[in-house]
């Protein structure tokens, strides 16, 4: 009675289009489902959901993770602009040395002696980059 009953909801979510559950995903696989999801990558391009799964992965502590979707933010893809949140995740990423993160801070700077500094930490930062 039990199966049937179960089979009969999972018809019922199907018939509705409701989205199948997944499985919680760690930062790593979030951050790699992100970046197929937003370019389409075996899967239909579905911007808010890649927004959602970066979030996760940022959150997580995946440095590229919170560039993108730092980029994603300011643009307003996926969902609404958010040039405060977009800002604060930009600096998180640079705050691991993530080295596409100093440079665009570096390129926001308005004080030249700041903004070297922070090209230099984005060459040193690439220079030690995991290959």
């Amino acid at each position: 009675m039990k199966m049937k009953a179960l089979v009969l909801a999972c018809l019922l979510v199907a018939q509705a289009g409701a989205a199948p559950l997944e499985a919680p995903l760690d930062a790593r696989s979030a951050w790699q489902l992100a970046l197929k999801v937003r370019n389409g990558d075996g899967v239909p391009t579905d911007p808010l959901r890649a927004r959602a799964l970066l979030t996760q992965a940022a959150q997580g502590g995946v440095a590229p993770a919170m560039f993108v979707l730092s980029n994603m933010l300011a643009a307003g893809e996926g969902g609404p602009p958010d040039a405060t949140e977009a800002r604060r995740w930009l600096e998180m990423a640079g705050e691991l040395e993530y080295p596409e993160a100093l440079q665009q801070l570096a390129m926001l700077e308005p004080n030249p002696r700041k903004a070297d500094l922070l090209m230099r930490q984005a060459a040193h930062a690439m220079m030690h980059r995991d290959r």
